[in-house]
């Protein structure tokens, strides 16, 4: 048996992918990412897993993209890094007190030296249709209008993406793939002019969770990592709606709650919303503790007709 087990990563979905991969043997673990998967392409997971070992995945869409996206998860916790920068953490156990957010992985399953991982959409594309499926949903980001995402192309599609070549001045008429990593910078540019933007002023660490009004009822959704003196993007797509919210709270070098004359160091408000410890994204207001959750009361900011809005979380 080999001494060292390989896992390949394949997207079939539309949307771009970041991957983690993550193993256990006994008590050790280690967490490696990010990987950018495009759609229809497979990669190598930087990772070595060792022969005995379990391994997991985790992996969910680039912000290139407006809203949610795609998650793929499970159950079992590991410690990520910070959204699109790579990293690689050795054991599991309080990530937040290192600095690290907290992701449910699912296990990879079979055994030996090569083991594969294929992310899919209902839509079931195959490498094929996903690769024209990922330039649609990428031109349709960009606001143009491409029809349905089926992976099958049209008039619609070739216009968009001849509009979208002229706008933006890229020369050889990229196709496919090459296509792909042209619209993903263009729309990862254009994904910082949109949402909701928090500022942390102050030399803490702070981690925030960020609240919405959407199809089923309020969505809360966290935790960001919000470096010392930087900015992060909380919600990812145009602010359409007139309110929205926000909690945060400030931690310490250690990971501990930052108290100061008494009190919790965070930023609340009124409105009760649900939360949790590792990494969450939870439909509704009510009966948080009954349904597992904690809750946190969050603040609620009128954002007006703006498309984008920046909260400074200062001292």
């Amino acid at each position: 048996m080999s001494a060292h087990a390989r896992i390949k990563l394949c997207n079939e979905t539309s949307y771009v992918l970041q991957a983690a991969t993550a193993y256990t043997l006994g008590v050790a673990s280690k967490t490696e990412g990010w990987q950018v998967i495009l759609p229809g392409d497979c990669v190598s997971a930087r990772a070595e897993i060792p022969a005995q070992a379990q391994a997991f995945v985790f992996a969910k869409s680039d912000r290139a993209h407006a809203g949610e996206g795609l998650v793929f998860d499970g159950l079992e916790r590991f410690c990520i890094g910070e959204n699109g920068k790579d990293f690689v953490v050795e054991g599991r156990r309080e990530c937040r007190r290192r600095g690290y957010v907290e992701a449910n992985f699912a296990p990879v399953t079979g055994r030996g030296a090569n083991l594969l991982v294929t992310f899919t959409e209902k839509n079931n594309y195959g490498k094929r249709r996903a690769i024209m499926a990922g330039v649609q949903r990428l031109l349709s980001d960009l606001q143009y209008d491409i029809g349905v995402i089926d992976g099958f192309g049209g008039r619609r599609t070739t216009d968009a993406a001849a509009a979208y070549r002229l706008r933006f001045q890229v020369s050889g008429k990229p196709e496919g793939q090459k296509l792909i990593a042209q619209l993903i910078k263009t729309a990862r540019q254009k994904a910082a002019e949109r949402g909701l933007i928090l500022c942390n002023k102050t030399d803490n660490l702070i981690w925030a969770a960020s609240g919405e009004l959407v199809d089923e009822g309020f969505n809360s959704s966290g935790w960001l990592r919000v470096a010392p003196n930087q900015c992060a993007q909380a919600i990812n797509h145009d602010l359409t709606d007139r309110f929205y919210f926000y909690y945060a709270e400030a931690v310490d070098d250690n990971g501990q709650a930052i108290i100061r004359a008494g009190r919790q160091r965070k930023w609340s408000g009124d409105f009760d919303m649900c939360v949790k410890n590792t990494r969450f994204s939870i439909i509704g207001t009510q009966n948080c503790r009954a349904r597992g959750y904690e809750t946190a009361k969050f603040v609620k900011i009128d954002t007006g007709a703006t498309s984008k809005w920046l909260v400074n979380l200062e001292e």
